[in-house]
């Protein structure tokens, strides 16, 4: 059964359900150019924003019933006034055929009802334009039951040559009940003139999604998904954080750094929902006070819950804005320690849009509703083209831009990291950050401040030693006793100011020990245990301490004792006595 009867009733439902808009029949027009066009031919819609919208709204007949196909045909006259007249006054047009002859007479199959859906012929109708248009072959597309809200048939896909293209707009629901909004949609942000062979009458910018994922002409020389490798202290962030901060200080890109931490969730990443206070929300109450109503209104703070995005839903935002406002910017996001956190949970359906071909991504992915708006809203506003206006639907489906960059670290020797899948690894290209390439020019500190004991005064001297000397030593003795070389430490293990807390302390406790200086250690910082030694010992030799400790040392404790007081047991220790290092370890400091 037919949704509407005719498409007067249609009409008139349309207008009903278009809060805002104005509805007029053309008035009798007399102009050098277009002629007389008699009033009552077409109509003219007015948005609620003011614009006026040349409109042709006609209702298909049938012939040829005793045929396999009869013919669906609409008539063009007043479609060829309207589109004159749109064209001579720099109007947007529109030309819609409404069909409600039975499916049955139509000889189409079960379960297709033609009347849920308004053909939009985008095409120019000119007078050179047949009186009437057979427009079966459009109908055609419709083989089986459609469920799709729009979809729009190509050339290809069509046998009327008078015609460009069309498409169907769904104007009812699963349900069957009439439903504007794919109407209203199609009315705000399209215009059958873009797809016409003469744009001579001239047109206005419309949305085209396509324009979001447009090829960048000067892409970076880093990969779109990058992922950098290494064991601790090679430089994984500060090699992000140093290309990062050169393209932005040449105005090529913007940059945002995220840690991932065990908790760390989608939400938070992409966006969720989340209460958000309202002040000062009023509100009207009805009460029953001794017997009698009392009503009136309160004011207060209430709770709303409104879409709170998270870093990759805000930059997404400004690269689909920089994609449509045609800049060359690029973002890149920086993930710090990727598997702290289950990353192919956090990443959630963005996993998929990891695969990527010049930096778009290859598949698309349906978005959840609330991010839709959200990146509606944002884009929105970010956007310096006016005349570009984005459907509601703009971002119900998405893909990577090749103008985001997502840059990720991490270290799978550490303890309490989640193991990357096969599947997600793919997706990354990566770089190993080499423990022994170092590039000591960048270095923080060349030297670290160790305590030695001079047998021969039998007194202690806070001495410096090659700190990549010291270093490798240590790795040697990692690599050993068999562990990988992502247990290692990297040259930048510690930072400038470590270092020279390292060698304050060193100071301060040689001093104590010589009687030349008093100090409370207990209040000052010293890395060397607390943080190199510390890893030594909780996570590579955490099962063999004898492998690396001397003097039967087994805890955290002891080894702080030991290098507070520079005794151990009663006997004089220094850092030579407490490791199994071998002397050339020592290597006097590089000037």
């Amino acid at each position: 059964m037919a949704l509407f009867a005719d498409s007067n009733t249609l009409y008139q439902n349309i207008k009903a359900a278009l809060p805002g808009w104005s509805f007029a029949e053309n008035p009798s027009i007399s102009d050098a150019v277009l002629g007389t066009i008699p009033s009552g031919k077409f109509y003219l819609w007015t948005t609620p924003s003011g614009e006026e919208l040349v409109v042709s709204l006609r209702q298909t007949s049938l012939t040829g019933s005793d045929r396999v196909k009869p013919q669906i045909r609409v008539f063009t006259d007043n479609a060829q006034l309207a589109y004159l007249y749109a064209k001579h006054k720099n109007l947007r047009y529109f030309f819609f055929a409404y069909c409600v002859t039975p499916s049955a007479s139509l000889k189409f199959s079960a379960g297709i009802e033609p009347s849920e859906y308004l053909v939009s012929i985008e095409s120019k109708i000119l007078p050179t334009t047949p009186g009437r248009l057979d427009i079966r072959s459009m109908y055609d597309n419709m083989s089986s039951p459609e469920t799709r809200p729009f979809f729009r048939i190509p050339p290809a896909e069509h046998s009327c040559p008078s015609l460009t293209q069309s498409c169907f707009i769904r104007i009812c629901d699963f349900s069957g009940s009439f439903t504007i909004s794919q109407l209203e949609n199609y009315l705000q942000y399209f215009d059958s003139r873009p797809y016409m062979t003469d744009l001579s009458g001239g047109y206005r910018v419309v949305f085209n999604p396509s324009a979001l994922y447009n090829p960048d002409p000067s892409p970076l020389e880093l990969p779109h998904n990058l992922l950098v490798h290494g064991a601790p202290g090679t430089g994984k962030s500060h090699f992000l954080d140093s290309a990062a901060k050169d393209l932005v200080a040449a105005d090529q890109a913007k940059y945002r750094r995220v840690t991932f931490y065990e908790d760390y969730s989608y939400g938070q990443f992409v966006g969720e929902y989340m209460p958000v206070p309202q002040e000062d929300c009023a509100e009207i109450v009805a009460l029953d006070y001794a017997g009698k109503p009392v009503s009136g209104t309160i004011s207060g703070e209430h709770i709303t819950y409104r879409f709170s995005p998270g870093p990759l839903a805000e930059f997404l935002a400004d690269c689909y804005a920089a994609k449509l406002n045609k800049s060359p910017m690029k973002y890149i996001l920086i993930i710090e320690e990727l598997n702290r956190a289950n990353a192919a949970s956090v990443f959630g359906d963005i996993f998929q849009l990891l695969d990527r071909k010049q930096g778009t991504s290859i598949y698309k992915i349906t978005t959840r509703s609330e991010f839709a708006r959200y990146l509606h809203s944002a884009v929105s506003q970010k956007l310096t083209d006016k005349t570009i206006e984005l459907p509601e639907d703009a971002f119900n489906e998405i893909k990577l831009p090749d103008n985001l960059y997502i840059w990720t670290t991490l270290n799978s020797a550490d303890q309490g990291v989640f193991p990357l899948d096969s599947a997600f690894k793919r997706r990354w290209s990566c770089i190993y950050r080499d423990v022994a390439e170092v590039d000591s020019k960048a270095a923080f500190r060349p030297h670290i401040c160790l305590p030695v004991l001079d047998s021969s005064t039998n007194s202690y001297i806070a001495s410096t030693f090659d700190w990549n000397t010291f270093r490798d030593s240590i790795n040697t003795e990692i690599l050993k006793e068999g562990f990988a070389e992502d247990r290692c430490i990297g040259y930048w293990f510690f930072s400038e100011d470590e270092m020279t807390d390292i060698e304050k302390y060193t100071k301060a406790s040689v001093e104590i020990r010589n009687g030349t200086g008093t100090y409370e250690l207990s209040t000052m910082q010293n890395p060397l245990v607390d943080k190199l030694f510390a890893y030594l010992l909780q996570d590579v030799f955490r099962n063999t301490p004898a492998s690396f400790f001397k003097e039967n040392i087994h805890t955290l404790s002891q080894l702080r004792q030991a290098l507070k007081n520079l005794a151990f047991n009663g006997t004089s220790i220094d850092i030579k006595s407490l490791t199994v290092l071998p002397e050339k370890s020592y290597a006097p400091r590089s000037v």
